[in-house]
C-alpha cells in the first residue's frame, strides 16, 4: 500500500511538473512549501488548484455566470449545460454555498495545456460531482465542458476515469481561507 501511495506521489509530481493543466500553477501567486519532500509540491500545486476553481464553482452553483467567466473563460458548451433542466435541480441544491466545502478529487492531463478536473461537494441531499474540462490559451484559462451530477453511479464512473489524488484537497467552497492561511476542510 505504501509503494502505490508513494508511486502516486512520484507520478503526480511528476505530471505536475511537466504539463501544468492537470493542476493549474499558481499564477501570480506565492505558494509557500511546507517543507522538504516529493509530496508537497504536488500537495501545494493541488491545494492551489482547488482555491482557484472554489469561487468559480461558486458563481456557477449560484448561477452568476458574469462572476464566473471573469474568473475563466467559460464557452458555450459550459451555459448549454446549466441550462438543461436536471443542472438546475442539481444546482438548486446549494441554499448555502458559503458553508460547503469543495473537494478536488482528481484529475487527467490530456495533453499540453488541457486537462480535467474533478470536485465533489456534498450538500445536504448528497453529493455533487463537477466534472470540468479546461484548457490554456495565451494567457487565460478556458472552461471548455462540465458534467454535473448527483448520481451515486455516474459519480462513481467520473472518478474512475481521472488520475485519483492520494487524499481530497478540500477547501471552502466561498473561496475564501480560515484566519490562520489554512484551507478550512484539512
Amino acid at each position: 500500500m505504501r509503494n502505490g501511495l508513494a508511486f502516486a506521489g512520484i507520478f503526480l509530481a511528476i505530471v505536475a511538473g511537466t504539463t501544468a493543466p492537470f493542476l493549474l500553477n499558481a499564477q501570480g501567486q506565492n505558494v509557500p512549501n511546507q517543507g522538504v519532500g516529493m509530496n508537497n509540491a504536488p500537495d501545494q500545486l493541488a491545494l492551489s488548484t482547488a482555491r482557484r476553481f472554489a469561487p468559480f464553482l461558486r458563481a456557477v452553483v449560484t448561477r452568476r455566470m458574469n462572476v464566473a467567466e471573469r474568473i475563466f473563460k467559460v464557452r458555450r458548451s459550459v451555459n448549454v449545460t446549466l441550462d438543461q433542466a436536471d443542472t438546475a435541480r442539481i444546482l438548486g441544491r446549494f441554499i448555502r454555498p458559503d458553508q460547503l466545502d469543495l473537494n478536488l478529487i482528481g484529475g487527467r492531463t490530456l495533453g499540453q495545456n488541457m486537462g480535467i478536473l474533478l470536485f465533489t461537494v456534498v450538500t445536504e441531499e448528497g453529493p455533487v460531482a463537477f466534472k470540468v474540462y479546461h484548457y490554456a490559451f495565451a494567457n487565460d484559462i478556458y472552461i471548455a465542458r462540465m458534467d454535473i451530477s448527483d448520481d451515486w453511479d455516474e459519480i462513481e464512473r467520473l472518478s474512475a476515469m481521472v488520475d485519483v489524488l492520494p487524499q481530497p484537497i478540500s477547501v471552502p467552497l466561498s473561496g475564501q481561507i480560515d484566519a490562520t492561511g489554512g484551507n478550512g476542510g484539512q
